[in-house]
């Protein structure tokens, strides 16, 4: 198929898009692999400093000057607001796309409150150390009317992996492996 053929919309190649959804429907092996992810993080040997390893990317995780880091990344709880608007983002040209609704400019502010630091940093058990709330504000000029924008948007938020594992509870699975 030529590229003149190819319908575009936001970037993304609709036949390519309706071929995945299609294979993701039909095959159960194809959704269990998408259904994985994998990250790993290794301490970098001396004070707050951390690399994340994803697939074939890598970043750096650090903790903030005013917590006694050396504050030359995010910090793990930023990556948590940051993932969260963008998959919030990632859903919403999503959504957009398969309504054929051309987006202009986008962008989704966030802003966390944690419930009690202390908590995390032992010197209290008042409260929890995670978040309390995530406020999230899409800014977006589209090719649609107030009413499918918003109802993009509500569409964005109930199919959000990321917003619906920070709002529900997950199984989480510890383990420890001594090397010496």
């Amino acid at each position: 198929m030529s590229s003149q053929n190819q319908e575009i919309i936001n970037g993304i190649n609709i036949n390519k898009l309706k071929e995945l959804l299609e294979e993701a429907e039909k095959n159960k092996d194809f959704v269990s692999k998408i259904n994985k992810w994998t990250a790993w993080v290794r301490w970098l040997g001396e004070g707050f400093n951390f690399k994340s390893y994803i697939r074939n990317h890598s970043f750096l995780i650090s903790e903030p000057s005013d917590l006694g880091g050396p504050d030359i990344s995010p910090n793990a709880v930023e990556y948590v607001l940051s993932a969260l608007g963008a998959c919030y983002a990632t859903g919403f040209v999503l959504n957009a796309t398969k309504r054929g609704v051309k987006i202009k400019n986008l962008e989704v502010a966030l802003e966390g409150e944690i419930d009690n630091i202390l908590v995390f940093l032992g010197l209290s058990n008042e409260g929890h150390p995670g978040y309390r709330k995530i406020k999230a504000k899409l800014y977006v000029d589209a090719e649609a009317d107030e009413k499918t924008i918003k109802e993009i948007w509500e569409e964005t938020i109930r199919t959000s992996p990321v917003g619906n594992t920070l709002t529900r509870a997950v199984e989480i699975i510890p383990e420890i492996k001594i090397i010496e």
